[in-house]
C-alpha cells in the first residue's frame, strides 16, 4: 500500500495514457463516502470521438482533477450527442486535500455522496440510471437541472431516474451557504405546497415539465419531470416523491 506521504514525490496520471487535450471539468462533481472516487457527467458525440476520460493528479497536499477529451474519429458523421457518468478512483482519500482543475489550478468542491438523501419513494417502474437523459442536456426551463454548470462554492448532485414510455425524472441536491432559505412564496406558480413543514414552491408547471423546489435548512431540494413528448408527472406524484427524500 502506497502511504500517503509518499504521493508528494508520485503522481498518478492515467490520461497521459489517453491523447487528446485537457478539456476543463465544468460539471457537478460527486466524491464517494470513501472519499476516494470522483464521478462527473461527460457529453460526447460517439461516432465522431472517444468517450472523454476524467483523471487526476495526486501529491500529499492536493488532487488536480480534469478532463480529456476523446480521440475524434470521424467529424464528417453525424449521430446524436450522448451523456454518461465517468468515474476516476485516487491512490488514497481526498481528506484534507484542496481539490482543484488540473488545467488551471482553480479551487472547487465536490459533492460528498455521504450527504445524499435516501430516497424513498419513486413511480411505479422508475429506476435509478447511469446515463444522463438528453432532455436534460438540451434547451430546456430555467429549473430543469444541467449537470454541465458547476458551482465551485456551492456543492450539488443530481440523480437521474427513467422508465419506458414516462418522462424523464431528476432529483438535484444542493447543500446550501449559510443564510440560505426557503423559496418566496411569489415564486409559486401553482397552488402552495409544504414538504415535511417547509414551504415548497411549483416553480415550473406545464404539460411537458415541472419542478417542485424546497429547502429544509440542510439542503436545497429539486424535482423536475421533464419530457417535451410526454406529459409531466403531476405534482401530487412529485410531492410524494418529495415527502420520501430524507437527509443521512
Amino acid at each position: 500500500m502506497v502511504a500517503l506521504a509518499a504521493l508528494s514525490a508520485v503522481v498518478r496520471y492515467a490520461a497521459d495514457r489517453e491523447p487528446g487535450a485537457d478539456a476543463g471539468l465544468f460539471s457537478q462533481v460527486l466524491l464517494s463516502a470513501d472519499g476516494r472516487t470522483f464521478t462527473t457527467p461527460v457529453m460526447w458525440t460517439p461516432c465522431q470521438e472517444a468517450q472523454p476520460r476524467l483523471f487526476a493528479r495526486e501529491t500529499s497536499q492536493t488532487v488536480a482533477a480534469d478532463l480529456k477529451t476523446g480521440n475524434t474519429v470521424d467529424q464528417t458523421r453525424k449521430c446524436p450527442s450522448a451523456s454518461r457518468l465517468v468515474s476516476f478512483t485516487l491512490h488514497a482519500p481526498l481528506g484534507t486535500r484542496q481539490l482543484s482543475e488540473a488545467n488551471t489550478g482553480k479551487p472547487f468542491v465536490s459533492f460528498p455522496a455521504a450527504r445524499l438523501a435516501d430516497v424513498d419513494y419513486l413511480p411505479p417502474g422508475f429506476t435509478a440510471i447511469s446515463d444522463v437523459p438528453q432532455v436534460f442536456g438540451s434547451v430546456a426551463g430555467p429549473w430543469t437541472p444541467n449537470p454541465y454548470n458547476r458551482s465551485d462554492t456551492v456543492p450539488s448532485w443530481t440523480r437521474y431516474y427513467a422508465t419506458a414510455g414516462r418522462p424523464a425524472l431528476s432529483i438535484t441536491q444542493v447543500l446550501p451557504t449559510a443564510g440560505t432559505q426557503d423559496p418566496p412564496p411569489d415564486t409559486h406558480a401553482g397552488a402552495p405546497m409544504s414538504v415535511h413543514g417547509h414551504s415548497a414552491s411549483l416553480v415550473c408547471d406545464t404539460d411537458s415539465e415541472r419542478a417542485l423546489t424546497w429547502s429544509d435548512g440542510v439542503s436545497t431540494f429539486t424535482v423536475v419531470s421533464f419530457d417535451p413528448q410526454r406529459t409531466a408527472l403531476s405534482p401530487d406524484e412529485l410531492l410524494r416523491i418529495a415527502d420520501g427524500l430524507r437527509n443521512p
